[in-house]
């Protein structure tokens, strides 16, 4: 890999300190092209945290030389963790020991990526190549805990622009190297007015040269991404740092890259509409309102909120549309409906209606389908549920797990006044599932009504949500969709499973019926 194009290295790193135990949470060694001033380093910026004990979270601007830096992150890849040495700004705390990796590299050294969608990189590093030290090993729980907090997540995200603690955890412990585009700042772009003869569009380029760089052997490949395919331009650069390219059918969807005979590929940005027309809403305020929402009862009280009101809005375009709008619009909405119908599949969305037999049956599938836990969170789910769906468990080493209520039992042996939910509930589970050499563990949510209204099916680490109860599903029209981010709704609903007591515990524990 060469470096010459670049004239200084800063390294940003951030890490959190329990007394002399120092653990890395993210670094980046930043070079900075030749045409760049001079960086400065600056001297550790210190967080405390908690009231006792000496731990801190500590980040720092170390500014090395080109040839130091690389040195350290191969160094780092090889297991030689240490803070980096800055001849400028020297501490007692400099060549320290870090604890983390080991790492895995990403692509192979000396193979870099060039991405666009750097999270922890400023917009003038975009397009840039880059090269990756992942930890093989996550952070240790108690470290994930401390910069989960929000005064340190806030200030972690202070330090590096990026939240490290939740939207980017992957880049926890990592160290990446990003090499900015050395030899152009940005690409400008211009389309005519008019196109030139015999063409349906006309757009210019312009690479815009770093300092004492030259752009001969650049080349720039343009994609017209099509409703059913892609089409390309090609201009290979010299002296003349402009390319006018006719494009024989309109852009619908405009693609870049720039590719270095050197460096390889430089830049890349993915197709997208070019701006041809501006839509403007005007909406003019009406009038404001208060609104008095009455009582609902001791746990309802009354409140207030506030409405603005608007006249019907106007709409103003600016530009030029596709010519052929009409038929783009067509194909578009076939696309799009497309899309929608894969993304319903994607998320398992069912709908039935009076059809009590196949909806149970769907759910049976899905129970019979786990490799090693199930959980159903249902208030209503009774005996003659765990009849329905508990045998669907095909496997007899599943972990089969269910959360009813207290206050769902109650209700449903209201349909039968000689019987008595819970007792009953019991009895299936001991007698029915005794053969098992795992049996089904129940819990119930105490509480009038109980904290979770929802039903929830988990198995396996997916989460499929059910608008109605497992005891009705089918009869009434109602809705099943898999959760595209199950993780969150499974924590909660462990936290829910631990607070409730087991059905056993339960039953012995709660209050005898009233005398009639």
């Amino acid at each position: 890999m060469d470096f010459t194009e670049y004239r200084q290295a800063v390294i940003h790193l951030a890490w959190f300190r329990d007394d002399q135990v120092r653990h890395l949470l993210f670094g980046m060694v930043e070079l900075r092209p030749n045409e760049f001033p001079d960086a400065i380093g600056c001297p550790p910026k210190g967080f405390r945290v908690g009231n006792k004990g000496r731990k801190y979270l500590y980040y720092r601007r170390f500014v090395l030389s080109v040839e130091d830096a690389i040195a350290w992150y191969r160094k780092m890849a090889d297991g030689n963790i240490v803070l980096p040495r800055d001849p400028n700004h020297s501490t007692p705390g400099d060549g320290a020991k870090l604890e983390g990796g080991p790492f895995e590299p990403e692509p192979p050294w000396p193979y870099f990526v060039t991405s666009n969608e750097l999270a922890f990189a400023p917009d003038w590093m975009q397009d840039s190549r880059t090269h990756f030290l992942f930890p093989k090993n996550v952070l240790s729980p108690e470290v994930s805990a401390i910069i989960g907090m929000d005064k340190n997540r806030a200030k972690l995200e202070e330090w590096l622009n990026f939240d490290i603690a939740e939207a980017y955890y992957d880049y926890q412990g990592a160290v990446c190297l990003v090499a900015p585009n050395p030899v152009f700042r940005l690409i400008e772009k211009f389309h005519f007015e008019q196109a030139r003869e015999g063409t349906a569009e006309t757009v210019a380029y312009k690479l815009v040269a770093r300092q004492g760089q030259c752009l001969d052997g650049l080349r720039l490949e343009i994609v017209n991404e099509r409703l059913h395919g892609r089409m390309t331009l090609i201009h290979e650069f010299d002296n003349d740092a402009i390319a006018v390219l006719d494009f024989p059918a309109q852009v619908y969807k405009e693609g870049q890259s720039v590719m270095h005979p050197k460096y390889g590929l430089l830049a890349w940005h993915e197709p997208v509409p070019p701006w041809r027309t501006i839509d403007m809403k005007i909406d003019l305020h009406l009038q404001h309102k208060t609104i008095h929402v009455p009582s609902g009862g001791r746990r309802r009280p009354k409140y207030k909120y506030e409405v603005n009101e608007f006249e019907e809005e106007r709409k103003i375009t600016v530009g030029n549309a596709l010519e052929n709008i009409d038929i783009v619009s067509r194909l578009t909405e076939a696309a799009n409906q497309r899309s929608r119908r894969q993304a319903a599949k994607d998320y398992d969305q069912q709908w039935f209606h009076d059809v009590p037999s196949k909806a149970a049956q769907w759910v049976r599938q899905k129970i019979g389908g786990a490799r090693d836990t199930v959980l159903i969170v249902d208030p209503y789910f009774a005996g003659r549920e765990l009849l329905a769906f508990g045998p669907a468990v095909r496997r007899p080493d599943i972990e089969l797990r269910i959360l009813t209520s207290a206050q769902g039992l109650k209700e449903i042996g209201r349909d039968d006044q000689n019987t008595d939910s819970g007792s009953q509930l019991l009895e299936i589970l001991n007698n029915f599932f005794k053969e098992r050499p795992t049996k089904p563990e129940i819990r119930i949510l105490k509480g009038d009504p109980p904290p979770v209204h929802d039903r929830f099916l988990v198995v396996d680490g997916t989460v499929w949500f059910s608008g109605n109860s497992l005891r009705t599903i089918g009869e009434r029209a109602g809705m099943i969709v898999k959760l595209p981010d199950p993780e969150p709704v499974i924590v909660r609903l462990g936290d829910f499973w631990s607070a409730a007591p087991c059905l056993s515990d339960w039953l012995s524990n709660r209050p005898a019926p009233e005398a009639s």
